[in-house]
């Protein structure tokens, strides 16, 4: 009997297909109580997905819609037709099996063209102060 542990690696594409069901069920109740399940669940396997593969392509087109779904809490703003558009494009990435980097680019601006704010975090600049001011 061989007792060697067999370590179990997923893939970049595997993981981003196991984030389907959540996004094709937040596509079915988004703005519902219940949607907060799909919601955890879909950011939770994001999470997984940065921890196992960092670097991957389909990971850096995950994180985009992570961070424009955990923001402020923002998952809660968004539609039935965008979870239904995201749905699209990640099983549509998934089918591909290989993307590359304009594949990735292309993804992040057609889950912003959905709405989704895939560039949340910003720094704002008071331009009210007057130059010559003396302090």
């Amino acid at each position: 009997m061989d007792n060697e542990q067999k370590v179990l690696e997923l893939s970049g594409v595997q993981i981003t297909e196991s984030l389907l069901s959540d996004l094709e069920e937040l596509s079915r109740c988004a703005g519902k109580p219940y949607s907060a399940i799909f919601a955890d669940s879909l950011l939770r396997k994001i999470r997984s997905m940065i921890d196992t593969c960092m670097g991957d392509p389909y990971t850096e087109v995950a994180v985009a819609l992570h961070d424009a779904l955990a923001n402020q809490n923002r998952w809660l703003d968004y539609k039935n037709e965008q979870y239904k558009g995201a749905y699209n494009l990640f099983s549509s990435l998934v089918n591909q099996r290989k993307i590359n980097n304009t594949d990735v680019e292309n993804s992040i601006i057609a889950l912003d063209r959905l709405g989704f704010n895939t560039i949340p975090f910003s720094v704002s600049f008071d331009d009210t102060s007057e130059e010559g001011q003396e302090l």
